[in-house]
């Protein structure tokens, strides 16, 4: 008890950020997607340019298991990018003691974990490094419902605006699977709905019987990379600009989701976006 409490004590009174350490991806990278019954990247990996691509993880799901397993803590994502960062709650990280450790260890040259806020995106995205997202948020995970594959992104128009303010090219991401990987308490949506628009996650799950925080092990978490989307550099965007490219951003999701669905095993899969 005295050695958790001096811990505890360390994490919340500690000033500066603790040395780099590889053994963290290292780790995790290599132990666990073996969690999962399968795990692949796939996709235009290829088309992903070493600077200005901005990848939208769909859908967010409980635990981002596909953001996670498939791109923070995937050797080959991050080859593919050359240099990424990975951009989160801000809550989470800078607020979450224990998070934030982990993100202060798992920074690398080629990578690093950073807030999702407005002065986050702003300052990364003017640096011109590529940056991966999950647009849906905790709205996603409000929606998630066992075997159903559905993403919130009819109101999620913000990342679109940065992309054409800092002429970065759009790779829409998704991954089959993650819609498995726990059970969830469905009633009171309309409340929670409103409380995730606040920022705060009104979700209940339920995954491997053993430990029911831990995804349920027989899901498959399957990522596929889009095209890029070529967008105009637009120092001003209008509103009109926004709903233009977020339209033909929301076509290449669907265009992605229909096109890989059968190969991954899900040939009768419908994605619905909310």
């Amino acid at each position: 008890a005295a050695i958790l409490a001096s811990f505890l004590t360390f994490l919340v009174t500690r000033s500066g950020k603790i040395a780099r350490n590889p053994w963290v991806f290292d780790y995790v990278s290599s132990r666990a997607k073996g969690f999962y019954s399968a795990t692949a990247l796939r996709g235009a990996l290829d088309d992903i340019r070493p600077s200005k691509s901005f990848l939208g993880f769909h859908p967010h799901g409980c635990l981002c298991a596909g953001f996670t397993i498939n791109g923070t803590f995937n050797p080959d994502f991050i080859r593919a990018c050359k240099r990424v960062f990975f951009l989160c709650d801000p809550v989470l990280r800078h607020k979450n003691p224990g998070f934030q450790l982990m993100a202060e260890a798992y920074e690398a040259e080629d990578r690093a974990i950073e807030a999702c806020d407005a002065p986050g995106f702003k300052k990364h995205m003017a640096s011109g490094v590529n940056v991966a997202f999950n647009p849906g948020g905790f709205m996603d995970a409000t929606v998630f419902k066992h075997g159903k594959d559905v993403c919130v992104l009819k109101s999620k128009k913000g990342f679109i605006k940065y992309c054409l303010q800092f002429g970065y090219r759009a790779h829409p991401v998704y991954t089959f699977g993650e819609c498995e990987t726990y059970y969830t308490f469905t009633g009171l949506k309309k409340l929670r709905m409103k409380l995730a628009g606040n920022n705060v996650p009104a979700v209940a799950f339920f995954g491997w019987p053993l430990l029911p925080f831990l995804p349920r092990p027989q899901s498959k978490i399957l990522t596929y990379v889009g095209p890029g989307i070529d967008m105009p550099q637009i120092d001003s965007p209008s509103q009109e600009d926004v709903e233009c490219w977020h339209k033909v951003y929301a076509e290449a999701l669907q265009k992605l989701f229909d096109e890989n669905k059968a190969e991954a095993g899900y040939p009768n899969a419908k994605l619905e976006i909310l």
